[in-house]
């Protein structure tokens, strides 16, 4: 009776070392990406659900009430950018005019966010406000971490989207290594030729650098507009506690992850599917050659494609006998084939779990190919920008896609990518297996995102967790005082070695001399 006792004296006490007190949570998620936002969302869903009192800033909204979750929106962003920028024009821009574009969007998002009503009820909160944690997302909204110093600076999560960026590896000083990392906006694999590693090594330090000392400091300058002081983004940064990033073990290249660069990709899907809407439940049941799922994600419009992509996409699917599911903006589709059904928001992750689809056309955002990956759904992937191209790479060097080059679409070219993935099993068998190395892991990456931001409440911002390498400048970081006293000391010795035989050389011939001229006397 009294070993049971212990026991459960014991189970209580290490329960209580793990329980967690409600905490007050405030979410930065201003980065204008719907797909991000059901990513992040599903982390504040989650710690609510657990009791912590969640207050989220964002362009998106909760269309009903969550308990424990309040919700302030950056009212109107996304028909500001509908009217302001163009995603397709982003697959014409060469790499390099589309590395300032990226960060111009982001500047450009920051001024307009900071001017909605929604921004100005979080800015008039009072200072003395307190929060025990902050999450936010580490691109492209960075304007906002001037509301952590504003609330006392406390603990931060940071989350991000598109896997590991460069910029993280920099200010958490995650390893990066390029000569098999590629950067996320390449489309390279982790095994580069010597012309890749080259161009990887330039775009990674030129990204690098455009975050460091142009982007940051435009973000700062918007930022001083509203708020009085803060310290720099780079030292904000710098001690963020962990960061969640949307990577997956034994899907992604494995590299090197500090103990708080978390991996937790795809904590948003749920391994048990939401019933699908009955009408479209039945349209996909009755698929009998089965149904090709379309999608360019959340912020690419496909109504806002060019007339001959349009018809080159239209005059493809009439020919197929599957049918065709396609997330198309407009009420209206001209020259909609009979096998052809739209759907203005559909859901994604549901839609490729249904046993009847074949292939998922996609853009390969981050969150998409993760959820192809998933369901094990082979994939046409049509990239635009940002770490698309990097993504199909990697699904079509797995054999689990095919790519098709936006800028060169024809009805030919969409029909033969199609017809090889749906005539060839190996594409679905090898997804198959993706997905089966997907699910095998310890833990949902929802409870591993949920067990490590408990941590860093529990533990005070687990300073612990943070690398020595966040203190050093970058020349002492890559050793390079270190290096110079080397170079200096061995170019020192080296120039004293050569006076020394200089000298003694010089020795020797003065003394051979002196004793040929007494030869020559004597």
């Amino acid at each position: 009776m009294s070993s049971v006792v212990r026991l459960l004296a014991l189970l209580l006490m290490c329960y209580g070392l793990y329980e967690v007190q409600s905490a007050k949570i405030l979410a930065l998620l201003n980065l204008a990406l719907p797909s991000h936002y059901i990513f992040n969302r599903a982390l504040l869903i989650e710690l609510a659900g657990r009791g912590h009192q969640v207050t989220v800033i964002s362009p998106d909204r909760e269309k009903l009430p969550v308990p424990n979750l309040h919700s302030i929106q950056l009212e109107g962003i996304y028909n500001t950018i509908e009217k302001n920028v163009n995603y397709e024009s982003f697959a014409e821009m060469s790499l390099w005019d589309f590395t300032f574009a990226m960060f111009d969007w982001g500047t450009d998002l920051c001024k307009r966010e900071l001017q909605t009503e929604g921004a100005r009820k979080l800015l008039n909160y009072p200072s003395t406000e307190r929060f025990d944690l902050i999450i936010t997302e580490i691109a492209w909204g960075e304007c906002f971490f001037a509301f952590i110093h504003k609330f006392g600076s406390p603990p931060v999560i940071a989350t991000s989207g598109v896997g590991i960026p460069p910029w993280i590896s920099l200010t958490m000083r995650n390893p990066e290594n390029p000569s098999y990392m590629p950067n996320f906006m390449l489309p390279f694999s982790s095994h580069m030729t010597f012309r890749e590693r080259m161009l990887n090594f330039i775009i990674h330090n030129f990204v690098t650098l455009i975050y460091e000392y142009r982007y940051i400091r435009a973000e700062e300058a918007i930022a001083r507009k509203y708020f009085k002081d803060f310290p720099p983004f780079w030292d904000i940064e710098r001690n963020f506690s962990i960061v969640l990033v949307n990577t997956v073990p034994g899907v992604d290249d494995p590299r090197p992850l500090l103990p708080n660069v978390i991996p937790v990709g795809g904590m948003h899907i749920k391994d048990v599917p939401s019933p699908l809407p009955k009408d479209l439940q039945t349209y996909l049941d009755e698929a009998k050659e089965g149904f090709i799922f379309f999608s360019l994600g959340s912020n690419l419009r496909s109504d806002s494609l060019s007339y001959e992509k349009m018809q080159a996409l239209l005059e493809a699917f009439s020919e197929l006998p599957q049918r065709i599911l396609w997330k198309f903006e407009s009420d209206n589709l001209p020259g909609q084939p009979p096998n052809v059904r739209t759907g203005k928001w559909l859901p994604q992750s549901d839609i490729l779990a249904h046993p009847n689809i074949r292939v998922f056309i996609s853009h390969c955002g981050k969150m998409s190919s993760i959820e192809a990956s998933y369901r094990g759904v082979p994939v046409v992937g049509i990239p635009f920008f940002l770490d698309q191209r990097l993504n199909l790479r990697d699904l079509v060097n797995k054999g689990v896609g095919v790519e098709l080059d936006y800028k060169s679409i024809t009805k030919e070219n969409i029909l033969a990518a199609l017809r090889e993935v749906l005539n060839n099993d190996s594409y679905r068998i090898n997804m198959k297996k993706r997905s089966a190395t997907f699910k095998d892991q310890p833990q949902t990456a929802l409870d591993r995102a949920v067990f490590w931001t408990e941590y860093v409440i529990r533990h005070n911002g687990a300073p612990h967790l943070r690398s020595a390498a966040t203190d050093l400048y970058w020349h002492q970081y890559l050793l390079l005082d270190v290096l110079l006293v080397l170079a200096v000391g061995t170019l020192l010795l080296t120039m004293a070695a050569c006076f020394l035989v200089r000298t003694i050389y010089r020795t020797i011939i003065n003394l051979t001399n002196k004793s040929n001229k007494k030869t020559k006397t004597n």
